[in-house]
């Protein structure tokens, strides 16, 4: 009895607290809004484009606002600078500063009294020799994967981003840009020959698929940026937080001094 007493009074406790539910209200607090610039400097390039945007409250929605009457300079370690124009609203544009290998290059961006300054260092430019296609052992339907084929300087950190865009030869649907962030190092390929494949969100690549691959040797204040908002991506193991950005006073974003080199290549069959 004192057995079967203890059971019907277990089950009772239990349905009672189940049928208890209180409504909890969260205190989310109202972050405040932050400045966000976006910008590179390109080598052998004298248009450079900087972007000015401002971040948004909790319960706004995700459409950020671009920032106007900024004054935006950008100089390097030989004393050349140059005042930027504001193109359209929060676009800020060069119009002859020229990006050259070795230098460091300083943003700073004045908006609303307060100056937010970031420096980054054009690293020399590893030449991407080629661009190769592997099947992709994932897919399993015959598609491809890019492979960027060049050597890397033994003794030097290298540091390397990827824009990956595909015309598909079946849909004809025109360029479509891949969205994932695709960075590399050498950390574990130093002075070799680099065959590492990248993968993003477009997927294998089909037979006479049009692929462009960009690659961009970044310093590795840029590459840590990069890194960081990976890692709150979609699979991201740590908790969301604002990347590291190399820029001071509080604003997010980044500033990229940079080599750049674009391969146009049909998949082959």
């Amino acid at each position: 009895m004192i057995k079967q007493f203890k059971i019907i009074y277990t089950l009772v406790v239990l349905a009672f607290v189940t049928s208890c539910q209180k409504v909890i209200e969260l205190e989310l607090n109202e972050a405040d809004t932050f400045i966000v610039i976006e910008g590179e400097v390109n080598k052998d390039s004298l248009v450079h484009t900087i972007v000015i945007t401002e971040s948004k409250k909790f319960s706004s929605n995700n459409d950020f606002s671009n920032v106007s009457g900024a004054i935006v300079t950008i100089s390097d370690d030989q004393n050349n600078l140059e005042i930027l124009t504001e193109t359209s609203t929060g676009v800020y544009k060069t119009n002859s500063f020229l990006g050259q290998e070795g230098r460091t290059y300083t943003l700073s961006v004045l908006v609303n009294g307060k100056e937010y300054i970031a420096t980054s260092v054009m690293p020399s430019q590893v030449i991407l020799e080629q661009v190769l296609f592997i099947s992709d052992e994932f897919g399993g339907d015959g598609g491809k994967s890019a492979v960027p084929f060049r050597y890397d300087p033994e003794g030097v950190q290298n540091n390397y981003k990827f824009d990956v865009s595909v015309s598909r030869f079946e849909k004809n649907n025109g360029w479509e840009k891949d969205s994932a962030i695709i960075i590399q190092n050498d950390d574990f390929a130093d002075g070799v020959y680099t065959q590492q494949p990248i993968f993003g969100t477009l997927g294998a690549f089909k037979a006479k698929d049009t692929c462009r691959v960009s690659m961009m040797c970044i310093d590795k204040n840029v590459y840590k940026y990069f890194f960081s908002l990976s890692q709150n991506g979609p699979g991201g193991a740590a908790t969301p937080a604002n990347p590291v950005s190399n820029f001071s006073n509080g604003a997010l974003g980044y500033f990229s001094a940079q080599t750049k080199q674009l391969f146009e290549i049909v998949v082959p069959e």
